[in-house]
């Protein structure tokens, strides 16, 4: 194993994490506010709530953070999966990004079905009950998923598109 391999699979997970993440939470923020922003604005209007607003700006900030954070975990996963498959065996495409978020969010929903973290424990992780719901939900965050594995894919691309051979 080379040095320079080693630094690319290092490079390509922290674009990963860190793009991916920050990705997700916009992603979600632009989703509350494009589908709650006029039913809110209908409800401040009626209710005369103007004096909410600067908490509700609060809460979406929260929001774009907690999304943040609880996506680092899966944004992890993807970034290792792809940058060892990108790096080691030479399939860098995009279809590969969004196979390793597939795999990251399948990781991540594993994980939340075996492990129930405490109260007091700042992990994150999908309250899964069945099958069933673990599938929905897998479903549904790699379609999500698509997206921001897709920037992620192209972030990363100076890096995986080195020499294989090197």
């Amino acid at each position: 194993m080379s040095l320079a391999r080693i630094a690319r699979v290092i490079g390509i997970v922290a674009i990963f994490c860190i793009v991916g993440s920050l990705s997700v939470a916009a992603l979600v923020s632009l989703l509350v506010v494009g589908l709650g922003a006029s039913i809110l604005q209908l409800i401040f209007s009626v209710a005369d709530l103007d004096g909410f607003r600067s908490l509700v700006s609060i809460a979406l900030w929260l929001l774009a953070f907690v999304a943040a954070l609880a996506a680092l975990l899966p944004s992890l996963g993807a970034g290792v999966v792809f940058a060892l498959s990108a790096v080691y065996a030479g399939q860098n495409t995009i279809w590969m990004a969004w196979l390793a978020a597939a795999v990251g969010i399948a990781g991540f929903i594993g994980f939340g079905m075996f492990v129930q973290p405490s109260e007091s424990s700042a992990v994150i992780l999908p309250g899964v009950r069945s099958l069933t719901q673990a599938l929905s939900l897998s479903i549904l965050l790699a379609g999500i998923a698509v997206i921001p594995a897709s920037l992620c894919w192209w972030f990363a691309r100076p890096l995986h598109r080195g020499n294989v051979a090197s």
